[in-house]
């Protein structure tokens, strides 16, 4: 534990609190002191892994250290490095933190394991708005947790890939922070009323991707039960980055930053460098200066940040993965947003496409120029009120709707039990009121929080919440299965009608979502 997370936390030597209170627990590295707010208690700002500074940047992560005393998990931790955050940027990277929220009297419970998105570049377990009491207060343990992201969590290189016997490999960081966290999980969760036999991961956008690496990888066996992602991108070709081209991204990174070369020395120079250099070097150019269709559509998305298929971690494609059915199936519950595709490509976070010429040109970039033609077949502009809005159609096709029935139908072939969803419910007081229901616009709904940054709740949106925590909450308690005392019943993926829940103020069923479009995708040679 270091000094820089005192303000987080802090540590009561001698503590009077007794061994009886519920707010005190006692875990593998020592013991706890929460709070309470109505039937909830809170345990935040706990350390599961060392702080992975200094020698330890660019490591697995490390068994967290012992303490004496009480620490008073009473705030969360600093959020990893990053300067996107909607929360603030953070250059600290003494983040390796858990929150834990549970109810009061609790006795093994099922548990539900969050991992956050933001493109793994910005983002954190402990942002407001995923406090899980409300989610808590439908009978489980809800965990959420902050892993290393952008480069610290994720650049490969060469020069790291024999440091570490144990792990033959380099970047994927992250992944390896969400696993450790997985496996704090089972040897302290009882300690907090819970299950450890009945564990759901679940996560958003990088999150949900996040969550379906865990679900196909064999080193996860064993630590959760089931899944859920949302928004996850999965099988789609956004985030295909082999080790090669990631390990030349880190290389040249180092050579940016005066550290040339591909051996030990230049990591032993990059690992002396501060976090706000790393940072400064790698944060996405403002949209005014990005190419037209922003990081989605450039080459590369966001170089030495994302991860890659280093054939350890990330054994191959998400894609292929999911096709080969080698994997452990798991009962799986994954959805998209009506439009997914309308936020990645605004100008709020990238440069709009303005012409043809420019929609044209982000397509090749992504799909490669022989297939631009086909795209521009199935999405001419003229059908839409700008070419930016056809990009953003893409986008969400592509990347998110059509990516999501590819993963149902990997996992149902498998023999998992699947269920699919689509949200289609208009976030209140949005960011922007031409983004429609937009990517993220569901994570209110799922939390019960209603100080979501880019919308809200909304007068009308509670029984909805209500709808979505039972989904989510009874799949987790009842080992997959949604529907146990929700209505209306929610129907199991098959791959000859592709059955979803339309979740909505009324929520509906139906069959054969976007069947043309993702047929059209399938179709088209990558």
């Amino acid at each position: 534990m270091t000094c820089r997370h005192a303000l987080a936390i802090a540590f009561v030597l001698g503590s009077a609190c007794s061994s009886s209170d519920e707010l005190t627990v006692t875990i593998d590295t020592g013991t706890l002191h929460g709070t309470k707010t109505g039937g909830i208690r809170s345990f935040l700002g706990i350390p599961y892994a060392a702080p992975p500074v200094g020698d330890l940047r660019w490591r697995t992560p490390q068994p967290a250290a012992k303490w004496k005393g009480t620490l008073q998990a009473i705030e969360v931790g600093s959020q990893c490095p990053q300067t996107l955050s909607l929360s603030g940027p953070s250059d600290d990277e003494d983040c390796l933190y858990l929150n834990v929220w549970t109810p009061s009297g609790a006795h093994d419970l099922p548990v539900m394991v969050w991992l956050h998105g933001g493109a793994f570049i910005f983002g954190s377990g402990g942002d407001k708005y995923y406090a899980g009491g409300p989610l808590a207060s439908h009978g489980v343990v809800i965990v959420t947790i902050n892993y290393r992201i952008g480069p610290f969590g994720f650049m490969a290189h060469p020069g790291l890939d024999a440091e570490d016997p144990d792990y033959p490999t380099s970047g994927n960081y992250g992944f390896e922070d969400q696993r450790v966290a997985l496996e704090w999980v089972q040897r302290n969760i009882r300690a907090f009323g819970g299950d450890p036999e009945h564990v759901t991961l679940f996560g958003e956008s990088a999150g949900g991707y996040s969550t379906c690496v865990q679900y196909v990888s064999s080193r996860t066996a064993g630590l959760f039960e089931d899944a859920i992602s949302e928004s996850g991108f999965c099988t789609s070709h956004a985030l295909v980055l082999d080790k090669a081209d990631a390990e030349q991204q880190g290389v040249t990174l180092g050579t940016q930053l005066g550290c040339p070369g591909s051996d030990a020395s230049a990591i032993a120079c990059m690992r002396q460098l501060t976090s706000d250099q790393l940072l400064a070097a790698t944060q996405p150019p403002q949209p005014v200066n990005q190419m037209p269709g922003g990081p989605l559509f450039a080459d590369p998305v966001l170089p030495a940040s994302l991860p890659s298929i280093d054939g350890y971690v990330v054994s191959a494609p998400l894609d292929m993965q999911f096709a080969s059915g080698t994997f452990t199936p798991r009962p799986l519950l994954l959805g998209t947003n009506k439009n997914e595709g309308t936020l990645l490509v605004s100008d709020l976070y990238a440069k709009p496409v303005s012409s043809d010429d420019e929609y044209q040109a982000a397509l090749a970039v992504r799909f490669g120029a022989a297939n631009v033609p086909a795209i521009i077949a199935m999405y001419p502009s003229s059908a839409f009120p700008s070419p930016n809005d056809a990009l953003a159609q893409v986008a969400g096709d592509a990347f998110f709707v059509c990516a999501a029935r590819k993963t149902a139908r990997g996992a149902a072939a498998a023999g998992a039990s699947v269920y699919r969803y689509t949200f289609v419910h208009p976030i209140a007081n949005p960011i922007s009121q031409d983004l429609g229901v937009f990517h993220s616009s569901e994570i209110p709904y799922v939390f019960g929080n209603d100080d979501f940054p880019l919308g809200a709740i909304g007068d009308d949106g509670q029984p909805l919440v209500d709808t979505m925590q039972g989904y989510w909450t009874s799949f987790a308690k009842h080992g997959g299965d949604p529907d146990d005392g929700v209505d209306p019943d929610w129907p199991m993926y098959d791959v000859a009608t592709d059955p979803y829940q339309s979740l909505d103020l009324g929520v509906t069923s139906g069959t054969g979502l976007e069947t043309s479009a993702c047929d059209f995708w399938d179709s088209l040679p990558m």
